[in-house]
């Protein structure tokens, strides 16, 4: 036998994979979320962002994946702070793989207090989490998590252009 080097034997499709329309859909409500295990239990086989998605890159691309680096880069380890943020919220009432409407609004009340406390309006985070939710569902998956994000990402970008002295 030999030894595990991390990667796949061959290539595989289908559920809880990243091919086909681009994300994994492994999450059908069964808790089989192909990013939950790991990066939350320090000391329980515990992995870092190349590892655990260097070979799904190497899937996808089929090219040789490149030498681990030892440290991640600032934005791998961005990525792992997202997946690690969302993973802490969702599953505490089921599926593991999406923030239910409580979830939800103890992410935003933690993770954005600054947001929730200043607002005036008791339903805007109920409004945010309608509008974020895509498929209607009623819960956010990460994809749809990651909207929320990438929204405040760039209005926070755009605030900065703003306040910045033109050349």
């Amino acid at each position: 036998m030999e030894p595990d080097s991390g990667m796949p034997a061959k290539p595989r499709t289908g559920p809880g994979t990243f091919q086909g329309r681009g994300r994994s859909r492994g999450c059908a409500g069964n808790g089989n979320c192909p990013t939950r295990p790991g990066l939350t239990q320090p000391g329980r086989g515990s992995r870092t962002f190349p590892e655990l998605f260097l070979p799904i890159l190497q899937l996808q691309t089929g090219a040789e994946p490149p030498p681990v680096p030892a440290m991640p880069t600032e934005t791998e380890r961005c990525i792992e702070s997202l997946l690690a943020v969302f993973q802490r919220y969702a599953g505490r009432e089921g599926d593991s793989c999406t923030l239910s409407k409580r979830e939800f609004r103890a992410f935003m009340d933690t993770e954005l207090a600054a947001f929730t406390k200043n607002q005036k309006d008791p339903g805007v985070v109920d409004r945010m989490m309608k509008k974020l939710d895509m498929n209607s569902d009623g819960q956010l998956d990460f994809q749809e998590f990651l909207n929320l994000i990438g929204g405040i990402a760039v209005a926070c970008h755009d605030s900065l252009i703003l306040k910045s002295p033109k050349p």
